[in-house]
């Protein structure tokens, strides 16, 4: 049995805050998870909008399977980068695609992300994970299961 790695690209601001639930005045100041302090609602709302995203992309993994050893996301020049696993081969494809991650991209489709946070370029406010407007992106490798399960 094989795990697969998936690895994700996108455009959508994900950054991994740990800002959830409503803001109480009482919890300010707020450290988030990347360390920035938060001192006004404004800075809550926005930490709030990006976990959102990243909660966001992972219910759509989660509707499929659950995704084990989940690297949080990281900016870089062209959007931000995640990874996760799965241990069932097969559980991210459909019978109506080619891919091992075809039912994966399929349920990507459409869903509403929050933007105008800090995306590098305007994105339409849904996922698009094929065509024209494509903004997020996966690829899988396959890696050996490990033998023991810690």
């Amino acid at each position: 049995m094989h795990t697969m790695k998936v690895l994700c690209r996108t455009l959508f601001d994900c950054t991994f805050t740990g800002v959830t639930g409503h803001l109480r005045p009482q919890q300010l100041p707020f450290t988030t998870k990347t360390g920035l302090v938060i001192t006004t609602p404004d800075q809550w709302n926005r930490s709030r909008n990006q976990q959102r995203n990243w909660e966001s992309l992972l219910q759509i993994v989660s509707l499929r399977t659950q995704p084990m050893n989940v690297v949080p996301p990281t900016k870089h020049t062209d959007g931000w980068h995640f990874a996760f696993e799965v241990e069932a081969e097969g559980v991210l494809s459909s019978e109506f695609g080619s891919s091992d991650l075809a039912g994966l991209v399929a349920d990507c489709e459409a869903v509403p992300m929050v933007t105008g946070l800090d995306e590098a370029e305007v994105v339409t406010a849904t996922l698009h994970a094929q065509g024209t407007n494509q903004n997020i992106w996966f690829s899988a490798i396959n890696t050996p299961l490990e033998s023991s399960n810690g």
